[in-house]
């Protein structure tokens, strides 16, 4: 009888564990992060109003060395002068990918990003600059 009950006992533990990994099929999958050094993303645009130079405005998004971590490196150019900053993604969406958006602003743009499975754009990063200054600053705060 004791036999019995212990068989018993793995058999109805063995069924159990089965089933309780039944809803664990799904894994996460892992977190791609582009190679640091990578160009991410990027616009350029001529800068107007300057017949003689032909200068451009341009934005890059350029992984850091810690992209594991959600860091981008963004660089603005608005002709010969150059501006550099760090941009970091929203804590647990380190893995999102950023893109750029024409902003309101003559030389303005959106860094954001969109999730996956979902076409909205979502505003983060700003960058703005004129002949004097090359402004860049967080826009919204996002939670996950």
């Amino acid at each position: 009888m004791k036999k019995t009950a212990l068989l018993c006992s793995v058999i109805a533990l063995a069924a159990f564990a089965s089933c309780n990994n039944a809803g664990n099929d799904k894994k996460e999958k892992p977190k791609v992060f582009p190679k640091p050094g990578t160009l991410v993303a990027s616009v350029s645009t001529p800068i107007t109003g300057d017949p003689l130079n032909h200068f451009t405005y341009t934005i890059k998004v350029i992984a850091d060395s810690e992209v594991t971590s959600g860091a981008y490196d963004v660089d603005a150019e608005y002709g010969p002068n150059f501006a550099e900053g760090v941009m970091s993604m929203p804590k647990g969406g380190e893995d999102l990918k950023p893109a750029i958006r024409k902003g309101d602003g003559p030389y303005t743009y959106i860094i954001g990003f969109k999730m996956p499975g979902d076409t909205t754009f979502y505003d983060y990063y700003e960058v703005t600059s004129d002949k004097e200054h090359t402004k860049m600053q967080y826009i919204k705060a996002y939670t996950f």
